[in-house]
């Protein structure tokens, strides 16, 4: 069998690196290609192609997009930035009408009450499932209202943040003239979880979804959160947890992975955050038997059904590493065909 093209964007993200690790580890046959919108990332240069990509909001992306993965055979394409997402759902079918390539992405509707809190927390408390109140301030001294008749600490978080950016953990009531100033389209949510802001009771979940509409999972993993990513991370059969996911997963349609983040506490386990895409996990997912990108390829290109998969225990620890082209500027013509070295440290 011919390897399969696949396409990752992204793919100086968190999110695309994590995916291009589960790619480097499946068993199938595949030429990797990673792509971003700048040259300046590390993943660029740890695999045989690379791909500089046009950003989607250019007006000519989306002819650009079709044109590279026609030039390229691209057979599979995964979204690796979370600021892609809402573009390729919007024009998956049409970029799959003009090229033989299938994308990862799920319903728009899924998109859109993923990628924002409020409405995240709409569809929680519509659907009588566990939430975190939620409110839209609609400046500073409404703010100052809605705080009044919460019970502190409370959050107060960016409607449309990802990976942890403008999040912020309100323990003194003066402390809201100060972020409020910072964190734009801002929310206020109750703390949900024990007390504490050590996040020792977070946990990051994760469904994936087959073509015949099997809804396989959830992996859970418990999470110590550092630099906006999880950076310790154990993974169990937390039972208690599973009712409260596969009711929120059997509402929202989706397409490959589904990530669910939620607090546990004296009411139970409360979630606050959906992401429609895969995650800065999938590569730890995929490690102790959950590889998400794998499945996809596997169900939705080579129409394979997809076995219940065997997930293993054990923890996993984040760290920084380097990638270095030697000799090499940074504005060179060069650094586009060159492929980094990666120091064996440990």
């Amino acid at each position: 069998m011919k390897k399969i093209n696949v396409i990752v964007t992204g793919a100086g993200s968190g999110v695309g690196q994590s995916i291009l690790k589960s790619l480097k580890i499946s068993k199938l046959k595949l030429n990797i290609i990673s792509s971003d919108i700048s040259p300046l990332n590390a993943a660029l240069f740890r695999y045989d192609k690379s791909i500089i990509i046009p950003k989607v909001e250019d007006k000519d992306s989306l002819k650009r997009i079709i044109n590279i993965l026609n030039k390229n055979e691209i057979h599979v394409l995964f979204v690796g930035s979370e600021y892609e997402v809402e573009f390729f759902s919007l024009n998956k079918k049409k970029i799959e009408q003009y090229t033989n390539a299938i994308i990862c992405v799920s319903p728009i509707k899924t998109v859109q009450i993923s990628g924002d809190k409020y409405l995240t927390y709409k569809f929680l408390r519509e659907n009588n499932l566990p939430h975190a109140k939620t409110f839209l301030p609609k400046n500073l001294n409404n703010a100052k209202k809605i705080l009044d008749n919460c019970k502190l600490p409370v959050f107060i978080k960016d409607r449309f943040g990802t990976s942890s950016r403008n999040i912020f953990l309100i323990k003194k009531k003066n402390e809201l003239n100060k972020y409020f100033k910072i964190v734009p389209n801002s929310i206020i949510q109750e703390f949900a979880g024990n007390k504490g802001d050590d996040l020792k009771d977070e946990y990051t979940c994760s469904f994936f979804f087959s073509k015949e509409g099997k809804i396989i999972g959830p992996f859970i993993a418990r999470r110590i959160l550092k630099y906006g990513t999880s950076w310790s991370i154990e993974v169990r059969n937390y039972n208690k947890i599973k009712s409260t996911l596969k009711k929120i997963a059997k509402l929202l349609p989706s397409i490959g992975s589904l990530n669910i983040q939620l607090r546990d506490g004296k009411k139970g386990p409360v979630p606050f955050e959906f992401n429609a895409r895969f995650s800065g996990t999938t590569s730890i997912r995929s490690h102790y038997g959950f590889n998400e990108p794998e499945m996809f390829i596997n169900n939705y290109y080579l129409g394979k059904k997809i076995k219940k998969p065997k997930i293993r225990n054990g923890i996993a620890f984040r760290y920084i590493d380097e990638i270095f082209l030697d000799g090499i500027k940074m504005s060179s013509k060069k650094l586009k065909k060159s492929k980094g070295e990666k120091r064996n440290w440990f």
